[in-house]
């Protein structure tokens, strides 16, 4: 029986087989397709040696390549290791999967036999197919590299997803006054404003901050009704310094000592000690600002937004589309590229559950855009973020992960001519064998594998 002639795939048969492989593939990994699983029996050997291999690694670039019909117009990462075979195309499948030995490895020249499948992985690289048979030199000729090995190990693989942050003190507001005056003083730009700092100068007058969760809504003295400002005016008081607990109990009644320690405290800042807190007196925010803008200038009326503020500990923010959410949760660790192309890591502290649909500088919803939910991520290492006010950066989220598996290099792949994949295995003697394999998660260069493979196997990769 006379050998078949190899055929060179064309690009569209190519194309399509790899648009299939994709279609097969998903998040968790590349498609397999098991043998005779699209219903085509597979041809057995008539001898020991194995059908057409396609040898990964899979997504590596090349150099020129030999062409299966004898040209130098076939490029790709892939390498046949088809040994001489002839094929009978009539017989039925084999019994079994079980490794195939091959016998020594020999440095001569491969025929191609029966046709080759492009095959898709992960990032839909595609396998391109390479001959020594068509016009190119003896690898015996031409110092071809000897055969490397790699060790079988048992490993966890994380799956990665890269998404597109931005690094900066989170999203800002406006600090309004609601003093009556004029504007004298504003803090610069970039600057940190603290408990009991002052935000501005109305009239020369310092109105300083004080940390709560709602503003001053009535003027606080002698006299006024209990309540939650009252409260937050003595912690603050105590928190500044001005008096202790043993001084003032911390609670939602005004007394004669929450007189006594406003007074002192309005001495100090240079202000009238009257006793007595008018909304317009102080500005209260949850927490420490930094001014990012003015919203006002000196000079300017009291009323109003007087400064554009954010927090004052860098973080990331993204915008991650609403199909996607499932894949982060608060207490999640990210690791995160920065613009100078160093790496840190970083915390998910919010996950948003409202999805919105970006806008445009009008603040209009742009077309045709995704909905989105903001993560907030906090650094690990806040001095990480460097001196930038904002810069963008590259988040990667953990999608999967495959715990204890037994994982192989992806370049160790082999696509096999009748579907399925398999990795060459070393054993005694310097023989080898082909072993059938299927692929699971793909993770940094490693590919989940399941077969009749142990830790410690040896197995072929390009040299």
């Amino acid at each position: 029986m006379s050998t078949p002639t190899p055929t060179a795939p064309s690009a569209d048969d190519g194309a399509q087989d790899a648009a299939e492989a994709a279609t097969r593939g998903g998040a968790g990994g590349a498609a397999v397709r098991p043998p005779g699983a699209d219903g085509r029996t597979t041809p057995a050997p008539r001898s020991t040696t194995p059908p057409g291999t396609v040898r990964g690694p899979v997504g590596r670039s090349a150099g020129r390549t030999d062409g299966l019909d004898g040209s130098d117009d076939h490029t790709g990462p892939a390498r046949f290791l088809g040994r001489d075979a002839e094929v009978d195309h009539d017989a039925g499948p084999p019994a079994s999967r079980a490794p195939i030995p091959l016998g020594p490895p020999r440095r001569r020249r491969r025929t191609v036999v029966g046709g080759l499948a492009a095959v898709a992985l992960v990032g839909a690289a595609t396998v391109a197919w390479r001959s020594r048979d068509g016009g190119g030199p003896d690898p015996a000729d031409d110092g071809a590299p000897a055969v490397a090995t790699a060790e079988v190990t048992v490993r966890d693989l994380e799956e990665r997803t890269d998404v597109d942050g931005t690094l900066g003190y989170g999203d800002t507001t406006d600090l309004a006054l609601s003093a009556q005056g004029t504007i004298t003083w504003l803090p610069p730009e970039g600057s940190v404003v603290d408990r009991g700092q002052a935000v501005a100068e109305v009239d020369d007058r310092a109105i300083p901050l004080l940390l709560g969760d709602r503003p001053l809504w009535r003027e606080l003295g002698p006299g006024v009704d209990d309540g939650v400002d009252v409260e937050m005016v003595e912690a603050n008081l105590v928190a500044l310094g001005v008096v202790t607990t043993d001084e003032l109990t911390v609670d939602q009644e005004w007394t004669a000592a929450t007189t006594d320690a406003v007074e002192e405290w309005q001495e100090a800042i240079g202000l009238d000690d009257t006793g007595r807190i008018a909304p317009g007196d102080v500005a209260v925010r949850p927490t420490a600002v930094r001014v990012t803008s003015w919203a006002a200038e000196p000079g300017g009326q009291a009323s109003g937004p007087a400064l554009t503020v954010a927090g004052t500990s860098k973080q990331v923010t993204v915008d991650l589309e609403a199909t996607r959410q499932q894949l982060v949760q608060v207490g999640q660790s990210v690791d995160i590229e920065l613009p100078d192309g160093s790496s840190t890591t970083g915390t998910i502290t919010v996950v948003g559950a409202v999805a919105e649909i970006p806008t445009d500088d009008s603040n209009s919803p742009m077309d045709d855009a995704t909905p989105t939910v903001e993560v907030t991520i906090a650094l690990d290492d806040p001095a990480a973020g460097g001196t930038l006010d904002e810069a963008p950066v590259t988040v990667r989220l953990v999608t999967s992960t495959a715990t204890g598996v037994t994982a192989v290099p992806v370049e160790a792949l082999l696509a096999l001519a009748e579907g399925g994949y398999a990795v060459e295995r070393r054993t005694a003697g310097d023989a080898t064998e082909l072993v059938p394999v299927e692929v699971g998660a793909f993770a940094d260069g490693w590919v989940q594998v399941t077969g009749e493979l142990a830790e410690g196997d040896d197995v072929v990769v390009p040299a």
